[in-house]
This record gives C-alpha cells, sequence and structure tokens, in this order.
C-alpha cells in the first residue's frame, strides 16, 4: 500500500490539529472536491489497517480525528515513509528530485541511479526526464547525457542556481524541511541558521523563520557547488548598487562564518550573489528603512497602487499611512525578487484566488505599477501576496469591497482592436472586470456560468446572461448604455458615505461633520428607495392587451408596425417612433434579433415615447428581417422605455424568460394571450 503526497499531507492536518477536522476543511485547504477527500481518506484508512493502527475516526458533523495515543506513532511512521517506500511521489517531485540530483550530484548519476531512488518503472522515468527537459529551457538549461559522466546540465551557474531555488520550493511544502536535508545530505544547515540569525543584528532586520530555514537549505547546496568550483558572476555595476546596502554586510558575516567553519573561500562575487537572496527575503520587521532613489521610487509606486485599488474597490483606508509603511516592508524584498529573478513559491495563492477572488482581481488590476518600475512581470504568487496585505487589511478596518461583476467580450476584429474595447470597458466600469475576448465561434461552446454580461461588437444569439451591443470604439451612446445596463449609476455601485465625506474634505470645509453624514446616508438610502418602487414588473408592461396573434405578413417594415399598434392605440407611442425603429434596423441591420425566432423593436425615448410599455406580436408564419433563414422571427416584442432606468426590472425579467428553450417552445406555440400572459406572470417576481 503506497501514499502519495496528498494524503500525507492530509496525515499531517490531522497530526497538527487538536480538534476535528472536517471534509469541507480538508477540500478547502488542498483544492480538491470533497468527493476526492473521502477517496483519499478511504487510502490513508487502507494504509493504516496495513500498519496495524485503528482507522480514522469520523464524527458526524464535526469531522475525522486521530487518537492521541497513536498520533505519535503515525508521526514517527511518516517521517519514515520515503525511505521504506511507504510514500509515492507525484510527477512534479519526482521532476524536482531528478533535477536537484543532478545539480548537486557529487558523482555521476545514471538512469539507474534514479530508478532507484524514485522507484518507478523505466518509461515513466523516461517520460519525467523528457517534460524536465522542456521545462528547463525557461531556465536557459539543456540537460545532456554522456556514457562516462551520467546525466549533466549544461548552462550557466547563475541559471543553474535559479533552477536549485525552484526544485527546492516545489519539494519543501510536500517533503518537509528536515526530510528534505536529510535526503540532500544538507548536514550543516543548523550551524548556516545560526549564522543567518546573528547576521540580523548587521542589516537591522528580522527574517521569518521559513526564510531562515529555505536561506540555510540553499547556501548548504550552493556549497557544494563551491567545493566544485562553480561560482556565479556578477555585473560589476550591480556589485557596486549592492555593496552600498545594509544586506551586503550581513552577506560578507553569514560568509566570513562560512569560510572560518568549513575552510573554504568564497569569491566576491557569490557575496553579492547572497545579498541579492537578504535582499529578496520576506520578513516580519524593518527596524529602519535605508533611503535612497529605489526607496522613494518604492514608495511612490506604493501610493498608485493604493489610489488604484480605493478607486476599483470603491473603498477608502481609514489607515492609509499605516497600510503603505506595511506594504512597503512587503514590497521593497518583492521588488528585489523580481529584479534578479528570485521566484518565490506561495503556498497560498491557489486559495487566495479561490476563497478572495475578488481582491486577488483587483491586486491583479494594480501590479502594473510594480511592472514599470521593475520592468518585469508580476507572477501569480506575488500578486497573492500583496493581495493578503490588501486583504487583510480590509478585514482590520471592516470594510468589504463591493461585488464585482465580470464581462466576457465577443469581437471578430483583431487583438489590438479587442484590447483596446477591453481597455474602455474597464476604464468606464471599474467594478467590472473583463475575464476574457473570444470570437463567435468560441462563444456557442463557451461557459457563462460565472459571466454577468456578455459585450459585443456583433450580434449573437441570446443565452443565459445579458448582452450588450456595442462600436468597437465606444460612443457616447454606448457608454450609456453601458452604464444603465449595468447599473453603474444606480443600484450596483454602492455608494459609500465615507468616501464621499473624504473627497468632500479635500475641498471644503465641514462645518458640522455628523450633521453632513447623517443627510448623505438619507440622501443615499432614499434615493435606493425610489431606484426600487418607480420599476415596474414584466406584467406591468405587457399586458394581456397587447398581446396580439397573426398568420403572416408582408414585411419585416409591416410587422413591427402591427407589433406597436397596440401601443400606439393606446397613447403609449407616436408613429415617430414606428418610424424611429424601422430606421434603427435600415441603419444597422437585423441587430433587433436577439433570439432564434425572437426580434425586439425599440428607439430611443425621445422619439416618441409618452408612457413606459410593451407590446407582443406572434405570427405564425415567420417574417425574414435579412436574406438569411437566420433571422427569421416568429415573436416580436416592442419596447418603448421612458428613460435609461424603469424598464431595467422587466427587461431583466424577459431575460431570464428567453433564456430557458422550454419558455421559447411555449412562445411559439402559443394561439392565446392567456399562455403568453401566464408565462410573463411566472417571471414577474
Amino acid at each position: 500500500m503506497i501514499l502519495d503526497a496528498r494524503c500525507v499531507r492530509i496525515f499531517n492536518m490531522l497530526l497538527s490539529s487538536s480538534t476535528h477536522v472536517t471534509a469541507d476543511k480538508l477540500a478547502q485547504s488542498l483544492q480538491i472536491s470533497r468527493r476526492t477527500v473521502y477517496y483519499d481518506i478511504q487510502k490513508i484508512n487502507d494504509w493504516l489497517q496495513s500498519q496495524g493502527f485503528s482507522q480514522l475516526k469520523n464524527v458526524r458533523t464535526m469531522g475525522f480525528y486521530l487518537d492521541d495515543q497513536v498520533k505519535k506513532q503515525i508521526a514517527k511512521k511518516l517521517q519514515a515513509l520515503r525511505p521504506i517506500r511507504h510514500y509515492e511521489y507525484s510527477s512534479e517531485e519526482r521532476k524536482a528530485w531528478i533535477g536537484l540530483l543532478i545539480l548537486i550530484r557529487n558523482r555521476s548519476i545514471f538512469l539507474r541511479d534514479l530508478l532507484e531512488k524514485l522507484q518507478v518503472s523505466r518509461s515513466t522515468l523516461l517520460n519525467d526526464i523528457k517534460e524536465l527537459k522542456s521545462e528547463w529551457q525557461s531556465f536557459h538549461l539543456q540537460l545532456q547525457f554522456d556514457r562516462k559522466q551520467g546525466y549533466f546540465i549544461k548552462g550557466e551557474e547563475m541559471q543553474k542556481r535559479k533552477a536549485i531555488v525552484h526544485h527546492v520550493a516545489q519539494l519543501l511544502d510536500s517533503v518537509g524541511y528536515e526530510q528534505l536535508c536529510s535526503e540532500l545530505f544538507c548536514g550543516h544547515t543548523l550551524s548556516i541558521k545560526d549564522m543567518i540569525r546573528q547576521s540580523e543584528t548587521f542589516s537591522a532586520i528580522r527574517y521569518t523563520d521559513d526564510v531562515i530555514q529555505t536561506l540555510a537549505i540553499y547556501l548548504s547546496i550552493f556549497m557544494k557547488r563551491w567545493i566544485r568550483g562553480k561560482y556565479v558572476q556578477m555585473d560589476d555595476q550591480e556589485k557596486e548598487v549592492l555593496q552600498s546596502t545594509r544586506e551586503y554586510k550581513a552577506a560578507c558575516y553569514i560568509i566570513e562564518q562560512i569560510e572560518n567553519v568549513f575552510q573554504i573561500n568564497v569569491p566576491k562575487d557569490e557575496i553579492c550573489y547572497l545579498t541579492t537572496y537578504l535582499l529578496g527575503s520576506r520578513v516580519t520587521d524593518y527596524k529602519q528603512i535605508d533611503q535612497g532613489n529605489e526607496i522613494t521610487a518604492l514608495k511612490q509606486m506604493i501610493k498608485n497602487m493604493v489610489d488604484d485599488f480605493q478607486a476599483y474597490a470603491c473603498v477608502q483606508f481609514k489607515h492609509r499611512e499605516e497600510l503603505e509603511k506595511n506594504l512597503l516592508v512587503h514590497m521593497k524584498p518583492a521588488y528585489y525578487r523580481l529584479k534578479y529573478g528570485l521566484h518565490l513559491q506561495n503556498e497560498l495563492t491557489q486559495s487566495v484566488k479561490t476563497n478572495y477572488h475578488d481582491i486577488f482581481t483587483l491586486t491583479k488590476k494594480v501590479v502594473h505599477h510594480v511592472e514599470n518600475v521593475v520592468g518585469q512581470s508580476v507572477s501569480d504568487d506575488e500578486i497573492a501576496y500583496i493581495a493578503m496585505h490588501f486583504g487583510g487589511w480590509l478585514d482590520r478596518e471592516g470594510v468589504s469591497v463591493p461585488a464585482r461583476k465580470k464581462a466576457l467580450i465577443v469581437c471578430e476584429s483583431g487583438v489590438g482592436t479587442s484590447r483596446i474595447l477591453q481597455k474602455q470597458i474597464e476604464e468606464l466600469l471599474p467594478t467590472v472586470d473583463v475575464v476574457d475576448i473570444i470570437s463567435v465561434r468560441e462563444y456557442r461552446d463557451y461557459s457563462l456560468k460565472h459571466i454577468d454580461f456578455v459585450v459585443t461588437t456583433i450580434p449573437l444569439q441570446t443565452r443565459d446572461v445579458p448582452i450588450y451591443m456595442v462600436r468597437p470604439i465606444l460612443t457616447a451612446a454606448d457608454k450609456m448604455l453601458l452604464l444603465r445596463e449595468t447599473n453603474q449609476l444606480s443600484e450596483t455601485r454602492a455608494l459609500s458615505v465615507e468616501a464621499l465625506l473624504e473627497i468632500v474634505k479635500k475641498h471644503a470645509t465641514i462645518i458640522n461633520e455628523k450633521s453632513l453624514i447623517q443627510e448623505l446616508h438619507e440622501y443615499i438610502s432614499q434615493s435606493k428607495r425610489k431606484g426600487i418602487l418607480r420599476k415596474p414588473m414584466l406584467k406591468d408592461l405587457l399586458t394581456k392587451q397587447h398581446i396580439q396573434f397573426v398568420e403572416e405578413v408582408g414585411d419585416w417594415k409591416e410587422a413591427i408596425k402591427l407589433a406597436a399598434k397596440p401601443l400606439l392605440d393606446n397613447g403609449y407611442i407616436t408613429n415617430e417612433y414606428i418610424q424611429a425603429m424601422i430606421d434603427n434596423v435600415m441603419i444597422m441591420g437585423p441587430y433587433i434579433v436577439i433570439a432564434p425566432g425572437i426580434a425586439l423593436p425599440h428607439a430611443r425615448p425621445e422619439h416618441g415615447v409618452k408612457k413606459i410599455g410593451m407590446s407582443f406580436l406572434k405570427i405564425k408564419n415567420g417574417c425574414l428581417f435579412s436574406e438569411k433563414e437566420e433571422h427569421r422571427v416568429y415573436v416580436l416584442i416592442v419596447l418603448a422605455a421612458i428613460d435609461n432606468e424603469t424598464h431595467l426590472k422587466a427587461l431583466s425579467q424577459l431575460t431570464k424568460l428567453l433564456s430557458d428553450k422550454e419558455n421559447m417552445s411555449v412562445l411559439f406555440s402559443a394561439n392565446s394571450a392567456e399562455e403568453v400572459f401566464t408565462l410573463i406572470e411566472a417571471y414577474s417576481h
């Protein structure tokens, strides 16, 4: 019976927990489904039984737990899992081991050595090596083989170090610090950790415990490279810059101690190289931060990030200055990691993306300020850490981010035009995220599960979300359409009294702040109540008296005139409005065909609308709105809107009604106003 990495992680969670652990918590922590959790639990129980232990206990509504008396025994057994091969490495772990064994080898490494270490089939191992070769292209490294030397790596030492760091990070989370040190024969990490802690006095910095452990492993591996005469080479100008930092003094101390204790000589370039790691290491505290051009640039960068975050999130941080100071503590090492290409593995990235998606998305929108300063793209791992800062600060201040909407762009234009449209939409609608840009062909099979609305430059088949058709370069009318339909000017974008107050304070003297706050609250709540009260439902606008049936019509113009007749006869619209609807189709084509067999003729309120209303016409034989059969319409629903908002609720209800194929069948087969109105009433709530 063999356990994989995920099962061992579940074991470790249960071992370290003093209480029951639910399946939901395990699923959330490991980013897997509940079904997978129970599958893994069964594997763990099988292993426990094979080792002579009692199985995991599961208390309904409380979760899984282990008896205290067997926890210690199991912990010892887990520490010995890998050497006795009760543990199965994942593909990523195997590739990481292959890379490290070849990179830090002190003898020739052949296929048989790797087979013995990893205990997999020859074909599996060869496939892993093939994938590793491909992955190492990003490090500009080549994995080669020689009959005498075995496997070896060709490339610059700097790139080999980056690969080492990458693979160590891959294994630390699943294998654990102690086990990794043991299997890599890093026997000097304890003394190196002491050296790093002692160096903190030189840099006035306190490193996190995991950083100290990781740096100790790196240095232990680098020592193996130094002993073989493998050194990095740094740019002279870069060395000069690094030597001016306090971290360089700390690096000098660490290297001096290593030279004395282990009797080796370390070149100056390696001291500078270690400095880049110290600069890029996460810290718990800076007793003081050096001033200089870089710090000044970082402070301005952080200010710009916070400005944008507040704008996108529609929030105001009360203790902004303190937030910016805390961000500087994080961003200073992040800046150096990005500058020197030191990748940071963040095991919480997926969790942040899943559980704090809105904050992660907002943060992703503002990191372009970091990229502009560093000249490098920011990875999702780094973005997740920054998002955690923003999220933590929002929790601390009791501020919540308004729900953000997700938009999809469907465009047949070139990539450049699509990106221009995306930029226009995101600037116009700060609380909207464009999640993807796709073609019409892709749209047919694209999942709209998490999409709030679609923006398109061409007519589309209606599905289960609202669709807004605009021009590639937004006109004033397009902008008003998007603002109106996404409710950016009304309910959706909730007004924050605190944010308004901050703006007022910048430009005016407030005589009575308490009274102002009270009146603002009253005004906003009053506006919301009015907005809710004045929006009629679908059944209020599309009444039985406005529903008609005919066998056939002469052409599409006659169809529009006939469909609008109940509204005209009852004083809702003028003849000018009917002509405006016809003119719109003449100019823009059959854009009013919003779904197969369904058309929604409408025009601007100022073109002849007297009062809000809707009308319905079913044409048994259908009517073509173009030469294409796909534009044959059987049902016309005329909309007469008096403004940009009042009809929105009814239109939203109509959209939901038309998104169901069964409802469409009912409309197409209906022979009476009662049948149609029954369906309308069902969606009017």
